[in-house]
């Protein structure tokens, strides 16, 4: 990953705080939202302003769009599915999977074995969150683990 690779995984990582923190009392949204961009503006901060990056195998832009292309759809059909069918505590836990598996897809699009083990983290998160915690904490657990899963790789990206 690169510095323009940190920025973006940092601003998404405000998106998944924001989806985790949503269903919890105000104050708290607020203090981790916050937190949460205190924490990717930092990162985004630092990659604007040092120059790194690993060197990859170039960009591939024809898979990075069959990819992305796959993931809104995948999304847009599971909330439509998962509304329908009254499952909305389910919503967050399946985006996080379909964003994950679309890592996969960022490996041959952007030539980084790095997104291997960010799309397994996010695939495997929210599937073993479903499995043991109770249903009130799924959102809040997996929201903000994907972030931290973001923010992981953009740090890791500094070294």
């Amino acid at each position: 990953m690169n510095s323009v690779g940190a920025i973006i995984v940092a601003s998404f990582a405000i998106v998944w705080v924001a989806a985790g923190a949503s269903q919890l009392k105000r104050q708290w949204f607020l203090t981790l939202l916050g937190l949460g961009v205190l924490i990717s503006g930092s990162i985004v901060f630092a990659a604007a302003k040092i120059p790194f990056g690993r060197q990859s195998e170039g960009f591939n832009g024809k898979i990075y769009a069959i990819f992305v292309t796959l993931e809104v759809v995948a999304i847009v059909i599971a909330v439509t599915l998962l509304k329908r069918i009254g499952a909305k505590q389910y919503l967050i836990p399946a985006i996080a999977f379909i964003v994950g598996a679309h890592f996969f897809g960022m490996v041959p699009a952007l030539g980084s074995n790095e997104f291997w083990w960010v799309g397994g983290a996010m695939c495997l998160l929210p599937l073993v969150t479903i499995s043991i915690l109770p249903q009130e904490k799924w959102s809040p657990t997996v929201g903000i683990g994907c972030a931290m899963i973001l923010w992981l790789s953009a740090v890791g990206a500094f070294f």
